[in-house]
């Protein structure tokens, strides 16, 4: 019997262990070609909806006339064109107008209706005044004129001074913030080098146009050079000729809050330092 049981034994390992191999490679098969579950495409970012603008194809100074071979059309975000921008060349010349420059344009900068001129408007100074400003000349010379380093486009404050006796000169700040039209001739504020000027333009209101006709006739007036993208106005005070000659105060000296006191014992003598009374004196 023993032999017959470990004969039957082996035939029942062999038959489980066949039937296990048969079922891996069955289930392994079945996977190999299964057809996988469809997946979700992924929904891709939409993309900006695209437009034209004009840009110069090549640097353009103030008073330039403007040509077309100077300008391109560049792709540009539908949403974001700037405001007064043209799509297309031949917009900019649709009235078949003569246009120029009224400001510097760099290469791939948007060609604004605010930088050129409109249909028939020469590039001249009265283009550059904003509304409701006006432009007035003040006569200057090569130290009012910051030594020639005030150039269109820098912003100063105006200074009156006046002096009807030496003894009684005055100097008044009488406009602050003031934008720079022109030196001279030049109106072009890309330029950098400095030039000694015998008139600057400025750009003031109705009332301030009134204010430096009036300074001309009654005193000096001396050009101050804001620093740049300064825009804080300060309270300036009149400064007298007799400011320039006071003294500065003398500071009073500081009375000391402790007092030394010897004292003398069998012929020495020891000092004490003590808080000083007000209305004592050390003896």
């Amino acid at each position: 019997m023993l032999p017959a049981a470990l004969f039957l034994g082996a035939v029942a390992v062999s038959a489980g262990r066949s039937w296990v191999d048969r079922e891996v490679a069955r289930q392994v098969q079945e996977r190999a070609l299964a057809v996988p579950a469809p997946v979700a495409a992924l929904t891709p970012a939409a993309a900006p909806q695209m437009a034209t603008v004009v840009v110069a194809a090549r640097p353009l100074r103030y008073g330039a006339e403007i040509a077309a071979s100077q300008l391109k059309e560049i792709p540009w975000a539908a949403g974001d064109l700037p405001t007064g921008a043209f799509a297309r060349v031949s917009e900019v010349f649709a009235d078949k107008q003569r246009r120029a420059a009224l400001a510097a344009i760099e290469p791939n900068e948007p060609l604004l209706a605010s930088k050129i001129t409109g249909p028939g408007q020469r590039a001249n100074l009265a283009a550059l005044i904003h509304e409701d400003m006006k432009a007035v000349t003040v006569r200057v010379d090569d130290v009012v004129g910051v030594a020639g380093f005030v150039l269109p486009g820098d912003m100063v404050d105006v200074i009156l001074t006046r002096a009807p006796e030496e003894a009684d000169a005055t100097s008044d700040v009488i406009l602050q913030e003031i934008r720079v039209l022109a030196i001279d001739q030049l109106t072009d504020a890309q330029t950098s080098k400095p030039s000694i000027a015998r008139a600057v333009t400025l750009e003031v209101a109705t009332q301030q146009a009134q204010r430096l006709a009036v300074a001309q006739q009654v005193g000096t007036l001396t050009l101050a050079l804001r620093a740049a993208g300064q825009r804080s106005a300060e309270a300036p005070l009149r400064v007298t000729a007799s400011q320039l000659s006071a003294a500065p105060e003398a500071a009073a000296p500081q009375r000391s809050t402790q007092t030394t006191i010897g004292v003398t014992r069998r012929s020495e003598r020891h000092e004490y330092t003590v808080p000083r009374d007000g209305g004592s004196r050390a003896q």
